[in-house]
């Protein structure tokens, strides 16, 4: 079994908190701009569509500025309590819509991203805030 000194611990509360934080920010910011820049907009309102989502030439926008800020936002540290509420809704949306059959791999992702985002809303940004309010 795999156990961490207490110097091995405070490093990766400090370093590998902010490592997670970006790289779970890193997946909304990258699919933001990936709808954005690669997919565009009107196949993705089309997927929407599909789906049964009304307005989805407005939704898609919304969407996209949802994933690209605030993906953004925990990438960097700012306001993350903030993002991450606003990534949960959103992804607590995309499961309800699109993702509502069990054997879906995407059900259980979704839920597991919405977990990781209560925890950035728990702890913060990490880093040496997160030592500190973890140790005591």
């Amino acid at each position: 079994m795999l156990m961490l000194s207490a110097p091995q611990r405070d490093l990766m509360r400090d370093k590998g908190t902010k490592f997670g934080r970006m790289l779970m920010g890193l997946l909304f910011f990258a699919s933001g701009l990936n709808m954005l820049l690669v997919d565009g907009p009107t196949a993705v309102a089309s997927g929407f569509t599909s789906l049964g989502i009304p307005l989805a030439g407005l939704v898609v926008w919304l969407v996209i500025a949802v994933k690209v800020i605030a993906g953004l936002a925990i990438i960097l540290g700012y306001r993350v309590g903030l993002a991450a509420a606003a990534l949960i809704l959103f992804t607590f949306s995309a499961t309800v819509a699109a993702h509502r059959d069990f054997a879906d791999p995407s059900l259980l992702k979704n839920l597991a991203i919405i977990g990781g985002l209560l925890y950035l809303m728990a702890y913060g940004p990490g880093g040496s805030n997160t030592t500190k309010l973890v140790a005591k």
